[in-house]
């Protein structure tokens, strides 16, 4: 009864002096997916290429935020393959026309997504690259227009390449974005 009393009270003062604690903003972190996933044509060529594919950041969340951006950071880069096939894939991710990561495996063991979080040894990050990638989610906190563009290409080690091979490219990203507050 008396701890009742005691958060009544609490309560009212809170209310009579103007507190303005329920009304302050919040930073929420808000997920950031950028990513894109290729097609490998199947045949004898073993090269291929992942054409050039323009990502809105903006478009990657909830429009209702895109305004209260405060901050952007990147927390993982996955690459991953679909399809089955028996060989090894070697190859480079883009960002921006710049290098972000180099992977090289086998494909089984892309067909569970390598990771930088997961310390994978099948990629390693290129500093260029992950400049650029920094660069691009630093402006996106003061430009919600700011755009990515994502491209890859690689090798596989013999043909014939199979039909309905795909390689995917993944970028973990998150934004603060401030919410509430009342004036």
């Amino acid at each position: 009864m008396k701890m009742k009393l005691v958060l009544a009270a609490l309560l009212i003062i809170l209310i009579n002096t103007g507190s303005s604690c329920i009304n302050d903003s919040i930073l929420i972190a808000v997920n950031l997916p950028i990513k894109h996933t290729w097609p490998i044509n199947g045949g004898n060529n073993v090269n291929f290429t992942g054409a050039a594919t323009t990502i809105s950041l903006a478009q990657q969340i909830d429009a209702s935020y895109s305004e209260d951006i405060q901050k952007a950071r990147y927390y993982d880069i996955r690459v991953s393959v679909g399809g089955d096939y028996s060989g090894v894939v070697t190859g480079t991710a883009y960002i921006n026309n710049t290098p972000l990561l180099t992977f090289s495996g086998s494909w089984t063991d892309f067909q569970t997504p390598q990771s930088l979080l997961g310390s994978s040894t099948h990629i390693t990050p290129q500093p260029a690259g992950v400049v650029v990638l920094v660069n691009s989610l630093n402006t996106f906190a003061s430009n919600p227009g700011t755009v990515v563009t994502l491209s890859a290409n690689g090798t596989l080690s013999h043909a014939p390449v199979p039909d309905g091979l795909t390689l995917t490219v993944e970028i973990l990203a998150q934004v603060d974005a401030e919410v509430g507050g009342g004036e």
